[in-house]
């Protein structure tokens, strides 16, 4: 799937009863007025000193006094633990004058309270983005097309475009990408005074002269191993949370989407040829196992490459303060010229039964214009960095990267939307299955599982 440059966003987020069941099922529509681009006075963000102008153009819509309901297990309003107002919250309220009314939920729980307030009436305007939205709550009529809400011609929303036609249903869009996930996304960590001890070369030098690929890799993680062998010292490759994005690097997901049908990919070459590379490094013992922090993952210099989202490298650099924490990419095919990488797409969802259409269309408009706007990128980009001191400004734009589809090529896989066993039980096991010591071998797996996804994935192909 062809993604566009969108950048950074925030949090990450399934119902139960007749709602649960996935795959089949009718669309919810809501009429709402169609805003035009005005021009007119709005707030400025100010934050840990740090401050920016105000919007110069705001949408035509008139929701003073307003209010957006969002039930979640998090608020979006200031809290005792975050006291300030997010830039996007700033803009919504002192731009347009609404408010957001929090209705919460629990971790737990948020799917069936979602479900309870469709069936009864009384449903939020907006839930958050989750794996199963698309197309597993979506089919079933949980939530609205966005379409009414977004003009896909805005340069703001044309850079996003692309993404967003990647989540179509039945010929409406119903996702408005505004960012990504940032602490969701995954990376490769390293020590580069490790590194330098050893006498390798930089795997991220290695990375800008397009030579970073799964045999330097894995070469390198067996040097560190069997270095440590010789004087004794029990040393490992690689550890943390990592099976999956390496497996993405193929090119190829376990289930496709043309939108219009759902494929089933696993006796994919590109997919095996990963796994082949998986099953080298689970029976060379180069795993190191369990649970990891990134506060323990550096200090013993045990461990030559560590892998979490981003959320963990604050505690992985600030526990060696004397060295510096590099971030690099996931190793590539030998035989591509291009790097994957799979992250996780930030959006709000409108619910079934909002008829605040209107209220959603400036909030999706705040969310994106802090996603977009150099002046919001480059603020957000302070802040983050005064709050993490670990993180240094050249890190912060490695991992933004990330996001660049002239640099990446983001890897989806629509196999978690389809149900929820596909999402907590089906993909675990496929991706992470040889790592976790759950199958000697790819075949093994893919052919177990093989009629499984099969399976789920005729559900939405057979449908009326």
């Amino acid at each position: 799937m062809n993604y566009k440059k969108i950048i950074a966003g925030a949090m990450a987020l399934t119902l139960t009863a007749s709602l649960t069941a996935c795959g089949g099922g009718s669309e919810g529509t809501t009429e709402t007025t169609t805003a035009d681009v005005t021009t007119t006075s709005a707030t400025e963000w100010t934050g840990d000193n740090v401050e920016v102008e105000a919007l110069d153009e705001t949408l035509d819509v008139d929701i003073n006094g307003k209010t957006l309901k969002w039930l979640g297990f998090y608020d979006l309003n200031p809290t005792n633990d975050s006291p300030e107002r997010s830039p996007e919250l700033a803009l919504f309220e002192d731009t347009y004058g609404a408010k957001i009314e929090y209705i919460p939920t629990t971790s737990d729980k948020r799917y069936e309270d979602l479900a309870t307030n469709i069936l009864g009436g009384t449903s939020p305007d907006i839930f958050a983005y989750e794996w199963r939205s698309f197309p597993c709550d979506i089919a079933k009529g949980q939530y609205q097309s966005i379409d009414p809400l977004v003009n896909w011609e805005d340069p703001k929303w044309a850079d996003v475009k692309d993404t967003a036609d990647s989540f179509i249903w039945k010929g409406e869009h119903y996702i408005a990408p505004l960012g990504y996930s940032f602490n969701d996304t995954q990376v490769l960590m390293y020590n580069k005074s490790t590194i330098q001890s050893e006498g390798f070369e930089d795997p991220y030098e290695m990375y800008q002269n397009g030579e970073w690929d799964w045999t330097a890799f894995t070469d390198m993680m067996k040097t560190f191993v069997e270095n440590g062998s010789s004087d004794g010292t029990e040393r490992f490759g690689i550890g943390g949370w990592w099976a999956n994005a390496f497996v993405y690097t193929a090119g190829e997901t376990m289930v496709t989407y043309d939108g219009e049908k759902f494929g089933n990919n696993l006796r994919s070459g590109k997919i095996e040829k990963a796994q082949g590379v998986l099953e080298d490094i689970f029976k060379n013992n180069l795993i190191k196992r369990g649970w990891i922090g990134g506060e323990s993952a550096f200090v013993d210099d045990s461990l030559l490459f560590y892998s979490m989202g981003t959320w963990a490298y604050n505690a992985a650099a600030l526990s060696v303060p004397d060295d510096e924490i590099q971030i690099v990419p996931f190793p590539k095919d030998p035989d591509s010229d291009k790097y994957y990488v799979s992250n996780k797409v930030f959006a709000y969802m409108w619910v079934k039964g909002s008829e605040n259409g209107d209220c959603v269309k400036a909030w999706l408009d705040c969310n994106r214009t802090v996603n977009y706007d150099e002046k919001y990128l480059e603020a957000t980009k302070e802040k983050y960095l005064a709050n993490n001191p670990g993180w240094t400004s050249e890190m912060y734009d490695i991992a933004m990267d990330f996001y660049d589809s002239e640099k990446f090529t983001q890897a989806y896989d629509y196999g978690y939307g389809l149900s929820t066993l596909m999402a907590d039980d089906v993909m675990g096991v496929l991706y992470e299955g040889i790592a976790n010591e759950q199958f000697e071998n790819w075949v093994q797996a893919r052919e177990e599982y093989y009629p499984i996804v099969d399976e789920e994935i005729n559900v939405y192909n057979n449908a009326e």
